[in-house]
């Protein structure tokens, strides 16, 4: 199977947000991060992951949010929105190893109705690193880059940061705690 030396996520954005700093913050960093692949020679995916399970508002114009992208240079070669990680969380629920990692995901899903996005956090590391199968995947790559990367960069605002940790955790209780080196973040 094809791999990137680095699977990129970056710019993550909610279905009831519009392009803002954040972003703009996101996609500094992301240039400085390739200008260091580019030099290394490492081959490299750029990622567009799209919250519309979470929000009970849908204003996002995702045609407006791509092109603000492409007119900074950095279009995405995939995109996948974060409603079908929860279609296919038992993928990932049945490599947990704890009945309590479960249990908890089985009473917050019971509470909220919905699934915590730590779990869905998870699921996507898995995907992205090619040990979890994934399905509707919008591919946008012109020179048909491959997905799956040997290792992640997450670029993500720092008020994430706790939700990555609780991510971090669970990938550690599952048969793929091995794979946790394999996952960089760089936070703003």
């Amino acid at each position: 199977m094809e791999r990137v030396d680095y699977n990129i996520e970056y710019a993550h954005i909610y279905s009831d947000e519009v392009f803002n700093d954040e972003h703009i913050e996101s996609l500094n960093v992301l240039e400085l991060i390739l200008r260091i692949l580019k030099n290394d020679n490492k081959s490299y995916n750029l990622n567009l992951l799209v919250d519309e399970y979470h929000p009970e508002i849908k204003s996002l114009d995702i045609d407006d949010f791509l092109n603000k992208l492409k007119f900074r240079g950095y279009y995405p070669d995939f995109l996948y929105l974060e409603s079908y990680l929860h279609e296919d969380i038992k993928l990932f629920l049945d490599n947990i190893s704890s009945d309590k990692v479960i249990n908890d995901y089985n009473r917050y899903f019971a509470k909220h109705g919905k699934s915590p996005c730590s779990y869905l956090v998870a699921s996507w590391y898995l995907k992205r690193l090619g040990l979890l199968p994934i399905a509707k995947l919008k591919i946008f790559s012109a020179d048909h880059k491959p997905f799956i990367g040997n290792k992640l960069i997450n670029i993500l605002d720092r008020k994430y940061k706790d939700n990555e940790d609780k991510a971090l955790e669970l990938i550690n209780n599952s048969k793929f705690s091995g794979y946790l080196d394999n996952i960089i973040y760089y936070y703003y």
